[in-house]
């Protein structure tokens, strides 16, 4: 197994002390009129938590942001951008009194680490940024025996037309992937999108791959103010999937 190149000590992830310990947690970045980050979680600590916050970046003399954004217009077919921050413990993070609500690192085009799964040459775009969290979507920690849900559940999150999934990762082997999506049967305003909104989905018996599909629409469910709405669920681009690393 490749140990990720941020430093990923040896442990099961049962103690608290060793899930509260530094770490450098890559992220992977979406979203461009406003961006989201998505920890790329083991289950092992302390990287056994899977975390999805909305952030902004900002760095002394130059607009991260903007080049951010440029550099997706200007490259259009790479769907994978991520954050290779400084060490920082993840438990931080946690509201309502948040030791921590900015990071910092650097911010590449492609996989900083350049595992097999995306051979792209990664391209560091923008160094020393700092990393506003203006909003926590999502935090859990990982427990390797949890229960495996009998369908797919996935997160959805974003704001304005902006949509994305995040499969809810349960127990190994599982599978961390992200998509852009479109979404009919209900208007999802952003207050609702905001702690993200849990999405069934059916499992698909004998499929050749885990997860959502690009351009294979599939039927889902949520719970709503106490409601159960059906939705239509239509992927768009896959941006991240990885499977050997929560094997």
């Amino acid at each position: 197994m490749d140990m990720h190149s941020h430093s990923h000590p040896h442990g099961s992830g049962d103690s608290a002390a060793t899930n509260d310990a530094l770490g450098g947690h890559g992220m992977l970045v979406v979203g461009t009129s406003t961006s989201f980050f998505s920890h790329l979680p083991m289950f092992m600590a302390p990287h056994d938590f899977q975390v999805i916050f909305e952030g902004t970046f900002s760095a002394p003399g130059s607009d991260p942001q903007r080049i951010y954004k440029e550099d997706r217009k200007a490259h259009p077919q790479t769907h994978v951008y991520t954050f290779n921050p400084v060490e920082f413990v993840m438990t931080d993070l946690v509201p309502p009194a948040p030791k921590r609500t900015q990071i910092q690192g650097d911010l590449f085009r492609g996989h900083f680490e350049h595992p097999s799964e995306f051979p792209e040459k990664p391209a560091k775009i923008a160094a020393g940024v700092n990393v506003t969290i203006a909003n926590l979507v999502y935090f859990q920690r990982l427990t390797p025996h949890a229960s495996a849900p009998a369908g797919l559940e996935y997160l959805l999150f974003g704001k304005g037309d902006e949509l994305f999934l995040a499969h809810l990762i349960a127990r190994p082997p599982d599978f961390d992937q992200v998509v852009s999506a479109r979404v009919k049967g209900h208007h999802f305003r952003d207050d609702e999108l905001s702690r993200g909104v849990r999405i069934e989905l059916p499992r698909t018996p004998g499929a050749s791959t885990p997860g959502l599909t690009k351009g294979k629409t599939v039927s889902g469910s949520a719970q709503l103010s106490g409601r159960k709405i059906t939705l239509e669920i239509e992927p768009l681009a896959e941006l991240y999937m990885m499977e050997r690393e929560l094997a």
